[in-house]
């Protein structure tokens, strides 16, 4: 039987979210940057899946932060703090449980999550269209955000450079969102 681990998404408020990112303010900045290929924007669509609140897996990336902006409809962004042991590798990054936290994101927030951040994105309504500035290599096309939800293998095949982690295979355990 998998570890449980339930946590609460609660409003983006930038103190709380302060160790994983920043929050766009009024009158703020926040800058998006990478270390290879170039800052790019997106716009995506995550649909609603049945038994979304449960998440096994979290993606991390070191070369850039990432921002998250809502257009139409909400998404909830589940973030970690990043690891202290980037050295060690995939398989032995250090998850810190305790501090895994879930944000709900409004239609116009900004939420930029710092480089190496763990993360997961998903909707709670029908579906959010959201733009998402990443990075990208040159010739590369639009992130398959919605068609690789839930689908590790093939998504550690799209972008060499993000990594997914399957925590219930790696430590048997599971986030599960209460709203």
């Amino acid at each position: 039987m998998e570890d449980i681990l339930k946590v609460k998404i609660q409003p983006l408020n930038a103190e709380m979210f302060r160790p994983y990112g920043e929050v766009l303010q009024q009158r703020g900045l926040i800058y998006p940057e990478t270390e290879e290929g170039r800052v790019a924007m997106e716009m995506l669509k995550l649909n609603y899946r049945p038994g979304i609140k449960r998440m096994d897996q979290l993606a991390i990336h070191f070369s850039y932060n990432q921002t998250f902006i809502p257009v139409h409809g909400s998404m909830v962004l589940v973030v970690g703090p990043p690891p202290r042991n980037r050295d060690a590798g995939m398989n032995d990054y250090e998850v810190d449980y305790e501090k895994i936290a879930a944000f709900m994101l409004d239609p116009g927030q900004a939420a930029l999550i710092y480089k190496g951040t763990w993360h997961n994105i998903i909707t709670l309504g029908n579906e959010c269209t959201f733009i998402n500035v990443t990075r990208k290599n040159q010739g590369e096309g639009n992130s398959p955000a919605d068609e690789l939800q839930g689908r590790i293998e093939k998504a550690n095949a799209v972008r060499s450079y993000v990594e997914y982690v399957d925590l219930k295979k790696r430590n048997n355990r599971v986030i599960e969102l209460e709203v």
